[in-house]
């Protein structure tokens, strides 16, 4: 358990600006979302692999389309779900967007979200979203963090070393309220301003879980 004063030294070694990860609230919605996401729909899509050029982590400006399929056994009941190298998101959800300064350069798809029979599985809308450009906000000079060794990869664009283990996580103050950030250790995660999130809460927004920068090391060595 982290005390308040804790948080206040994190900051004060920190940001002005307090930030928080979005992670999928798992104590209330999926912890494993089953399903699949293709391109088209029918009743042999679930067993298929998802071999599409843009269900990679890290992708370049591209062709994306403009209508996915979502195929779940799942219940749905969120407005926001990480997965897929990508973030589900609700019309609630992307109207919170729409209030405030996000991430720029993303690409987003409609979503239909059926069963394996083609039954649509939720009334509101959906849509799956990816981010083409990350920004460059960890503060490293402020974080602690252990690195590790990497060859080169071209399709990543990295070489040498990169962040193993987040000890403390500090961020660069920005205007933006919602972006994703050029890491590769927190590259699939989108974060966002005090801002963003009372605008969520406000609305009611499901299935996210908003995570304080101090306890974003023991998550990330959670989920290894």
């Amino acid at each position: 358990m982290y005390h308040q004063e804790n948080i206040q030294l994190v900051n004060d070694w920190g940001n002005f600006m307090k930030y928080f990860m979005l992670v999928n609230n798992k104590a209330t919605y999926p912890i494993y979302l089953d399903g699949v996401l293709h391109e088209s729909f029918n009743e042999d899509k679930y067993d298929e692999g998802m071999s599409y050029n843009w269900n990679r982590p890290f992708i370049e400006q591209m062709e994306f389309p403009k209508e996915l399929w979502l195929i779940t056994r799942s219940k749905i009941q969120f407005d926001y779900y990480e997965n897929f190298f990508g973030h589900i998101i609700s019309d609630k959800f992307l109207s919170s967007m729409d209030q405030v300064n996000v991430l720029q350069d993303y690409v987003i798809a409609n979503l239909h979200v059926v069963s394996t029979k083609g039954k649509p599985k939720v009334k509101d809308s959906f849509c799956f979203i990816k981010c083409i450009k990350r920004h460059g906000l960890v503060d490293y000079d402020k974080s602690e963090y252990l690195t590790r060794e990497v060859p080169s990869n071209a399709k990543l664009k990295v070489d040498g070393s990169f962040v193993d283990k987040y000890i403390r996580l500090v961020l660069k103050d920005t205007d933006l309220d919602l972006f994703q950030i050029n890491d590769l250790k927190l590259g699939r995660y989108l974060f966002c301003s005090e801002k963003f999130k009372s605008l969520c809460e406000k609305g009611n927004i499901k299935g996210i879980q908003f995570m304080d920068l101090e306890l974003v090391p023991n998550y990330l060595q959670s989920i290894v």
